[in-house]
């Protein structure tokens, strides 16, 4: 896909040809997405408040960039996204002005970050409330909320999340904002699933010394560019550099890595001078492959219930083996018993082994254990289309928990292992459906 650039001219409601989308950076991690119609604003950061605030302290946050539009003269916003609370993406001098010029706008945050969203003059009956794995649907379409690391995954005594990333699904597209985040255990192989067209990611890194003064620290432009790769990206806009001396990114060296890494995304650095255009694509069937090391244990009893929650009119759902023990043979009686006792028959499935061509044919693949993603990565030919992600991924968020092969155990480690992937599997059709 690419990611198709124009000189900006204002920022002015834009209705995209085609169903496309347009996408203009604010600077910081503030950017306006214009998609199905509507306008959504993340993260917005158009004020001068952090310098008032940090006047005279170490560092006194002094923007190196100019306003880009007073929030007063930002018109036609639908909804305004604050992935977490602090000042530069929950704005206490932006957000009460653009609201005021809005007042049809709502504002979507973290949960946990419910009293601090009122504080900073967000009306309550204008503000809609999600955590990580939830998702909502606001008009014209629909967001995904991730949980992100800055430079934890921190949560509140409930247990719900302070950081979040954003998905935005409308028009046959889905954009990933990051909002702050670190790479963690299981973030990739979850996004692997989600089928991410452009990632907006912070590159800005992250040091002892900004560590020391309390200021969590982002990802660097390298894990940027790797975490795309890895989660399937077919885009991404490296942002939230350029705005404090303190915490920002060296733009010639950012690019040079860049260029170094030779991603096969289309990856670039947000220019605030640029519209970006992103096309959808032709809608299609997801495919989903199940895969363990015989194809008679784990990977039929996750495609048995990944058929039980997922609509097979819009998903294609198979299983496969690593290895060539028990092409043509039924599931493991034990695993069939274990799936009978829960109300799910598998007893039809027949085992085969996976192909190169499935890497082609299928949009997910989804491995049991590490041994099995291993061994997915090395037969993946170079170029293919399919996103490898680890089914334990979606059963604890910032974990990857292996699956373990239940084939030399007793009958309840079959039940132990079908209750793991059910959970596994109820929380990936969560996301995906």
């Amino acid at each position: 896909m690419t990611l198709l650039h124009h000189s900006a001219t204002g920022f002015d409601k834009i209705a995209p040809a085609g169903g496309s989308a347009s996408i203009r950076w604010l600077g910081q991690a503030g950017f306006i997405i214009d998609i199905n119609g509507t306008r959504i604003v993340i993260d917005p950061y158009l004020s001068d408040s952090l310098a008032e605030k940090y006047r005279g302290k170490p560092f006194p946050h002094i923007r190196m960039m100019p306003v880009p539009i007073a929030p007063s003269e930002l018109r036609d916003v639908d909804w305004v996204l604050c992935t977490h609370g602090h000042s530069d993406h929950m704005d206490p001098g932006t957000l009460p002005a653009l609201l005021a010029a809005n007042p049809g706008a709502r504002v979507l945050a973290p949960v946990a970050e419910r009293d601090k969203a009122i504080s900073r003059g967000v009306p309550v009956d204008r503000l809609t409330l999600i955590d990580a794995g939830q998702r909502r649907t606001l008009g014209g379409f629909e967001v995904i909320a991730t949980a992100s690391a800055h430079e934890e995954l921190a949560r509140d005594h409930l247990g719900r999340h302070y950081f979040l990333g954003y998905v935005i699904a409308a028009g046959g597209l889905n954009i990933w904002h990051s909002g702050d985040t670190i790479p963690y255990s299981g973030l990739a192989e979850t996004l692997a699933a989600l089928d991410i067209d452009l990632a907006l990611l912070p590159i800005n890194g992250r040091d002892e010394i900004r560590a020391d003064n309390g200021v969590p620290g982002n990802l660097t432009v390298t894990e940027a560019v790797k975490l795309t790769e890895h989660m399937g990206a077919q885009a991404m806009l490296g942002h939230h550099f350029g705005m404090f001396n303190f915490n920002t990114a060296d733009t010639e060296t950012a690019t040079r890595e860049i260029a170094r890494l030779a991603s096969r995304a289309n990856v670039a650095l947000a220019d605030i001078t640029r519209e970006y255009r992103l096309q959808p694509r032709a809608e299609a069937s997801q495919r989903v492959l199940a895969v363990c090391r015989g194809n008679i244990c784990r990977s039929p009893t996750a495609e048995g219930l990944l058929r039980k929650y997922l609509d097979t009119s819009t998903f294609s759902i198979d299983s496969a083996a690593i290895k060539d023990w028990n092409i043509g043979r039924h599931p493991d009686p034990r695993s069939i018993k274990a799936a009978a006792d829960r109300g799910l028959d598998i007893s039809g499935i027949t085992a085969r082994q996976v192909s190169r061509k499935d890497f082609d044919q299928f949009d997910i693949i989804l491995g049991m254990d590490g041994y099995n993603i291993e061994a997915l990565h090395e037969l993946r030919p170079a170029g293919s289309r399919a996103r490898v992600s680890h089914l334990g991924a979606f059963l604890t968020t910032g974990e990857v928990i292996d699956i373990p092969d239940p084939y030399d155990d007793g009958p309840e480690a079959f039940a132990t292992v079908y209750d793991m992937i059910d959970r596994a599997a109820q929380n990936l059709a969560h996301l995906i459906a």
